[in-house]
C-alpha cells in the first residue's frame, strides 16, 4: 500500500522512505507527544493539531528523512521560513524523559502514574476499590 502526501492542489507524490519513527521509546517527553508527531508525519490525509514543540520535532525529523521545507510546510501547515529557522537554530531535539517525583508532600520517589509514586498510586487504587466494594 502506498501513502501519498499532497504538494499542491494537483500533484501527489509517495511518502519518501516509508514510515518515519520518533526517536526513543517514550511516548511523551517534555512538551512533545511522540505518538501525535508520528501520526502527523505519516498520515498524509490526517490533520493533527500539534503544539509548537511537536511541530518543531516533526519538521526536524522530516528534514532528516530528506523532505524539503516546502513538502514539510504543506504536510504540517507550517511556514517554510519557520522550518528554515528551526533547521539553522542548532538546538537539538530533547528526547530524554523528564524525571518527575511524586506529588504527595514529603515523598521524593520517582513518578509512576497520575502524579504519584508506586506506593501512593497503589494505595489510592486500593482505597478506591474498597469504597466501591462498601
Amino acid at each position: 500500500m502506498r501513502h501519498y502526501g499532497a504538494i499542491g492542489a494537483t500533484h501527489l507524490r509517495p511518502i519518501r522512505g516509508g514510515y518515519i519513527q520518533a526517536p526513543g521509546t517514550e511516548t511523551t517527553t517534555h512538551d512533545i507527544d511522540w505518538v501525535a508527531v508520528e501520526r502527523a508525519i505519516n498520515s498524509p490525509d490526517c490533520r493533527i493539531e500539534l503544539n509548537l514543540a511537536e511541530r518543531r520535532a516533526a519538521s526536524l525529523l522530516m528534514l532528516h528523512a530528506g523532505y524539503s521545507p516546502r513538502e514539510i510546510s504543506t504536510r504540517l501547515c507550517i511556514f517554510q521560513r519557520q522550518i528554515e529557522r528551526w533547521r539553522h537554530d542548532g538546538k537539538p531535539l530533547v528526547i530524554e524523559p523528564v524525571e518527575r517525583t511524586c506529588s504527595v508532600a514529603g515523598c521524593d520517589e520517582k513518578h509512576r502514574a497520575h502524579g504519584l509514586c508506586c506506593r501512593h498510586y497503589d494505595e489510592t487504587r486500593r482505597s478506591a476499590s474498597k469504597q466501591v466494594a462498601a
